[in-house]
């Protein structure tokens, strides 16, 4: 929309151009203070208010009911390989974490010289679904994937080839195992993910993966070998929480699913 001026924009819409944001027709209706608007010219102007600022709504407008929970999200952003790089200077913090990849056991291969084919690690994986599932418990947050610790770009390239059934070795490949690994591994998968946005960046170093997370109303369990994890983030930390200290950080209105 150059040169013409954007229509005004409310609080749950401004997080959402940051990442995935939980939210009802119904609540964006109120939100927009439309009392004196049919439904249908409420869900027209809506869909054209997203459109001019580049959200997509999921479950899309004009399916479902007004209050279903529905996800906005960017459909594009396009500082986003600037927006990373600062954030990697920056450094890690409460809302913002690095991994260096999402399967390979770097360890393994770096500094035990382990052929890169015997370095798939169901252990490395599961540490970043944990994060994951943190950020949806807590108020969300972005991980960086192809980043070490210490903010060294080290790229998810190498790791192309560790992907199960992987033909291409590329990162489309890589995005459909993390998606359905979120799936088959959350309950209620499907929903999760609408919540998680993942998007390339192409850096000098190589290719990253920019991991947008968004907070959700209802608690996001994690499926284990040995039961169902629950996990929330305080301040740098991924922390497991027991039933008996659940009220000590969720809000009771919080749903379990």
């Amino acid at each position: 929309m150059h040169g013409q001026m954007r229509p005004p924009i409310t609080s749950t819409l401004v997080a959402a151009l940051s990442r995935p944001t939980q939210t009802s027709l119904t609540a964006l209706i109120v939100e927009y203070q439309w009392d004196n608007k049919s439904v249908l010219e409420a869900l027209s102007e809506l869909g054209a208010i997203l459109q001019a600022w580049h959200l997509v709504c999921v479950p899309a407008i004009g399916t479902g009911s007004l209050d279903d929970v529905r996800v906005l999200r960017p459909t594009i952003d396009a500082d986003l390989h600037d927006l990373t790089c600062a954030d990697i200077t920056r450094g890690e913090n409460a809302s913002l974490e690095f991994k260096e990849s999402l399967v390979l056991d770097v360890k393994k291969h770096i500094l035990g010289g382990q052929p890169i084919d015997r370095c798939f690690s169901a252990e490395v994986l599961n540490s970043v679904l944990k994060t994951i599932a943190a950020y949806l418990n807590s108020t969300g947050g972005t991980l960086i994937v192809g980043v070490a610790d210490d903010g060294r770009v080290v790229g998810l390239n190498r790791e192309f080839v560790l992907i199960p059934g992987a033909t291409k070795r590329d990162f489309d490949e890589w995005e459909l195992y993390l998606r359905a690994m979120i799936d088959k591994c959350f309950h209620n998968g499907r929903g999760v993910s609408a919540s998680v946005q993942i998007n390339r960046v192409n850096h000098e170093l190589g290719t990253i993966a920019r991991v947008e997370v968004g907070a959700r109303r209802e608690l996001c369990v994690l499926k284990g070998a040995d039961g169902d994890k629950l996990f929330v983030r305080t301040g740098n930390r991924t922390l497991s929480v027991g039933l008996s200290d659940l009220d000590q950080y969720f809000n009771l209105e919080k749903r379990y699913l």
